[in-house]
Parts: C-alpha cells; sequence; structure tokens
C-alpha cells in the first residue's frame, strides 16, 4: 500500500517529469524538484514527512498573484501557509488541486 509521502512523490514526479533528490538547508533536510542552477540554492517544490503529515512546500504563481489562497476550499485555511500545504490524506479533489498546482511553480 502506498503511504501519502509515496503517493505524493509519485504525483509530484509524474508532474515536473523529473526525480526528487535530497537536500539539507540549515536544519531542514527534504525531498526537492526544481533546483536552481546554484549550487546552494533551494528547489522550487519540496516534500518533508512529519509525524502527523507530509508537508509539501511549493509557490505557484499566475499572473504574479499567489495561488495557494486560492485552494482554500479544498485544502483548508488551518492546513496551509504561503508557500505549504500540510496534508493528513488525499482525496480526488487534492489531487486535482496538486497537480494544478505544480504545473504553475
Amino acid at each position: 500500500m502506498d503511504t501519502l509521502y509515496q503517493k505524493l512523490i509519485q504525483i509530484i514526479e509524474e508532474e515536473l517529469q523529473e526525480k526528487g533528490k535530497t537536500y539539507t538547508v540549515g536544519k531542514f533536510t527534504g525531498l526537492g524538484w526544481l533546483f536552481p542552477l546554484k549550487a546552494d540554492g533551494v528547489p522550487k517544490v519540496s516534500l518533508k514527512q512529519y509525524e502527523k503529515t507530509v508537508n509539501l512546500y511549493l509557490f505557484p504563481k499566475e499572473a504574479g498573484e499567489p495561488l495557494l489562497p486560492k485552494y482554500e476550499d479544498v485544502f483548508k485555511k488551518s492546513n496551509m501557509g504561503k508557500s505549504c500545504l500540510r496534508l493528513k490524506k488525499l482525496d480526488a479533489k487534492k489531487i486535482a488541486a496538486i497537480r494544478s498546482l505544480l504545473q504553475k511553480v
């Protein structure tokens, strides 16, 4: 059975057509995609597994405006930060929203 973390990796890799790479910045270690050309840069998309959630970090924009706030009805405001989605489970609506957001990163 796929874990939430494994399922998110699969979705991200399908959408971005890229394998994730482990990286560390300070105390943060995660799996990242779309790294900038500079070696010390942080990726545009990253994933971190915690005890109760899996956090997806991304910065999607459209016409210069952040897109995450437009998805509050899908993810609930309490599970969202400026660039973070805290996920405990996936359903078809969340999967479709994540795929859409990844296309705009």
